[in-house]
């Protein structure tokens, strides 16, 4: 009781953000021809949901993300709201655990909330990733992975790494359904060691390498290997002799390409073209800009190993784990996707709360000036509400488009045996 009255007033907070922020996401009509896709899979599924369960890959695929869109469509059926609304409260929750997480590493429950406002208003990912239904799968998926994170880290410094603990037994199980949604899991366990070697020497001492770990990394190899075998597999990027090289330098640079993302997420993009002149021009200049944002990132994360606390150190390489499973997935002069900076942005938010925090406290004898660093801030979270509205309005452009009108026509006629509650185009 207590801690629902201590973190309850967060939650609902972050809540209220989340749906103020990008509420109008739910009146937009689909877009997209991936959110139709589910919607006719989720209506033939409930035509016959054992169909789902006739072929041994279905228990080591996605099962989960089936399971959650078949109720989705039980309730809300073609009207895309309810779905958008479900993935606002998930995220509106996945920020909550950021301030659970941030709030445990760090003595600052001030840095914690302001880490979670920024994460929820999508600081960094710019709200990309809560457009779409289909996106329920990224979504949940960044839930489980920082639920598992804050469940094994709580049950090392509450249980010193006990296996036989529930609060252990559990981050295990929610690992397990981190596996059923998708093939992710050793990003989990790279975060894991990261956080092991950051703290172990703080923890009393304890090996990197612990049981707690260990037991993490043999079930995750167990599944990996069960589902490399039954589930789907997903094809190579590329094919023949000497294209490994080519693919391992593209990674290399996406990696750089999408932290700059998060500082700078103009792109080649319809929207640009009808932008202000004096953003086109800052386009025009967007070379110099990224080198030097490249350099500035490598610069920061050296020196924030050297010298910054274990808990700056952690997120630093969070960032650059959770951004690894994504850059291999884009070749070269193709379009970079901000939804997937969702986990990643978290670093960018902990270490933007951490110097702003920092800042003030430095200038908490200026008056009324110790409250200028926090225009910084709310400069990324304008920009970042500003972007997300956006990129929302031309999907509603997309929607009243002819295209648009007959891929909805077209959904409708997919699902004709089951009567449809559509809400008409605005």
């Amino acid at each position: 009781m207590r801690t629902l009255k201590i973190h309850g007033p967060i939650l609902l907070l972050l809540v209220i953000i989340v749906f103020t922020a990008f509420g109008d996401f739910m009146r937009t009509p689909i877009w997209d021809a991936g959110d139709a896709d589910i919607l006719c899979e989720a209506h033939k599924l409930s035509q016959n949901p054992t169909e789902m369960f006739r072929h041994i890959g279905f228990y080591f695929s996605q099962p989960l993300l089936q399971l959650a869109f078949l109720a989705e469509y039980q309730i809300f059926g073609l009207e895309p709201a309810g779905y958008i609304m479900v993935n606002l409260l998930i995220h509106a929750f996945n920020a909550f655990v950021v301030y659970m997480l941030v709030h445990m590493l760090f003595p600052n429950i001030r840095l914690a909330v302001m880490a979670a406002i920024l994460f929820a208003l999508g600081v960094g990912s710019y709200g990309r990733i809560l457009m779409s239904i289909i996106q329920l799968e990224a979504l949940s998926l960044a839930g489980l992975h920082l639920l598992v994170l804050y469940f094994f880290i709580r049950n090392d410094f509450r249980r010193d790494g006990r296996i036989w603990s529930p609060l252990y037994l559990f981050g295990l199980f929610l690992f397990l359904l981190a596996g059923l949604t998708k093939t992710a899991s050793f990003s989990v366990l790279l975060a894991l060691v990261a956080y092991k070697v950051f703290f172990f020497k703080w923890r009393r001492g304890r090996a990197i390498l612990s049981p707690d770990l260990l037991v993490f990394a043999g079930f995750g190899i167990v599944f990996h290997l069960a589902q490399g075998h039954w589930g789907y597999k997903n094809p190579l990027l590329f094919e023949g002799a000497g294209q490994e090289e080519y693919f391992t330098w593209i990674s290399f640079k996406n990696i750089f390409r999408y932290l700059n993302l998060m500082f700078f997420p103009l792109q080649q993009s319809p929207i640009l073209e009808t932008a202000h002149p004096v953003l086109v021009w800052v386009f025009e200049l967007r070379t110099v800009i990224r080198v030097f944002l490249t350099l500035s990132i490598i610069s920061y994360s050296f020196f924030g190993f050297v010298f910054g606390s274990k808990a700056i150190r952690f997120f630093i390489a969070w960032t650059f784990i959770t951004v690894l499973p994504f850059t291999g997935t884009t070749n070269e002069g193709q379009w970079l996707n901000l939804s997937h900076l969702y986990l990643t942005s978290l670093g960018f938010c902990v270490v933007l709360a951490a110097g702003t925090t920092g800042t003030m406290g430095l200038l908490s004898r200026a008056g009324w000036k110790r409250f200028l660093p926090l225009l910084v801030p709310l400069a990324f979270a304008t920009a970042a509400v500003g972007l997300a509205h956006q990129l929302d309005h031309r999907h509603e452009q997309m929607a009243n488009s002819p295209q648009g009108v007959a891929l909805r026509e077209n959904m409708i006629s997919s699902c004709s045996k089951r009567p449809v509650r559509f809400q008409p185009l605005r």
